[in-house]
């Protein structure tokens, strides 16, 4: 059997697919814009550059803002000579305009043979300033073996466990509602072989706060959000108590099963963002502390998801390698900086059974 390498060559008629997929908010945010003393953008984009862009396949990046620098640009060039010959951006805008780009950037070494935007409502609080939205791609792994990819970064929450009337979990909602029907649009004629992988910063928090009674659990707006991508729907009286409970918002004709990746293979939420070091004596210190936010710093979310759409993986031409899914830290050393954004990636790998 032949096989499928990083730079989407094949050797063969037939076809053996084996590709690393990342995503990851890798917080390289518009110029001027800190939560501290600096966020060393340069030397966090040239370490990516230098030590992370070989190791995978497809990279979807999240906060990879164009407004204002040359980065996003620098980074394009430094992919296309690494064999990234395929990408997708958030639409650029002009300084005439109030808001920035959406900031995401889809990189591939194989070949993307449809593709599509979405942009969000405008959003809240300082969201209001970026285009936020998802990028759809039709990518071609090898001859016939193509996947379906989205990414997305929705409405961020600026306080920490935000109850479900919160303005910006509604409008979070919503635009994972608008993203569903995105899927669904882009989708409308994929065959039930060609996985639908769904990934990005979602914002929603599925981790239980640290002191809870069941930390292994799901909270409420993570419940909802599957309920929602699934086409389930949820119901209004969760929002709007005085409202009938038969009610529900955001459901869907069309109902498909939503795997969560990253549970399915640690069996938990593990935590993507605002990381911790727990003391033998119980103290709990962060593990970064240059680049959050000090409201972030003892945050212990988990933020970041690949998500699997529709049809089971038995079906499927090309499969997500749950075992091998994994959060990627991307801690430095000898630098300025601990990791190298405030949120860890999440890998996969991407085979054919």
């Amino acid at each position: 059997m032949s096989e499928v390498h990083e730079n989407g060559e094949r050797d063969g008629a037939q076809s053996k697919i084996e590709t690393r997929l990342l995503t990851y908010n890798i917080f390289i945010r518009p110029p001027l814009i800190k939560n501290n003393i600096s966020d060393y953008k340069d030397f966090r984009l040239d370490y990516f550059i230098k030590n992370v862009l070989h190791e995978y396949g497809i990279i979807c990046l999240e906060e990879m803002f164009q407004f204002g620098s040359c980065r996003r640009a620098r980074l394009l060039e430094a992919a296309r000579k690494e064999g990234f010959n395929y990408s997708l951006t958030s639409p650029t805008t002009t300084v005439f305009k109030l808001a920035v780009d959406g900031g995401l950037v889809m990189l591939s070494r194989f070949p993307i043979r449809e593709s599509d935007i979405l942009i969000y409502p405008s959003g809240v609080h300082s969201d209001r300033f970026s285009n936020k939205g998802a990028l759809y791609a039709k990518i071609e792994l090898a001859q016939k073996n193509n996947i379906h990819l989205f990414m997305t970064h929705t409405q961020a929450s600026y306080v920490s466990a935000p109850p479900l009337t919160d303005t910006s979990v509604l409008v979070r909602q919503e635009q994972i509602s608008l993203l569903r029907k995105f899927i669904d649009k882009c989708t409308l004629n994929a065959l039930s072989e060609e996985p639908i992988i769904l990934v990005g910063d979602m914002n929603v928090n599925s981790r239980p706060q640290p002191n809870s009674s069941d930390v292994n659990g799901d909270t409420a707006e993570y419940l909802n959000m599957v309920k929602i991508l699934s086409g389930e729907g949820i119901e209004v009286s969760q929002i709007e108590e005085s409202t009938s409970p038969g009610k529900r918002l955001y459901n869907n004709s069309k109902i498909v099963s939503v795997k969560d990746i990253l549970k399915e293979r640690y069996e938990h939420h593990p935590i993507t963002f605002g990381d911790v070091i727990v003391a033998d004596d119980g103290t709990v210190s962060p593990r970064e502390t240059v680049l959050p936010g000090k409201d972030d710093l003892l945050a212990q979310a988990s933020l970041d998801y690949i998500f699997l759409i529709g049809a089971g993986q038995s079906k499927q031409q090309v499969i997500i390698d749950i075992q091998r899914t994994r959060v990627e830290e991307f801690f430095v050393n000898d630098a300025p900086v601990t990791q190298l954004s405030d949120h860890y990636g999440v890998s996969t790998y991407l085979i054919n059974p």
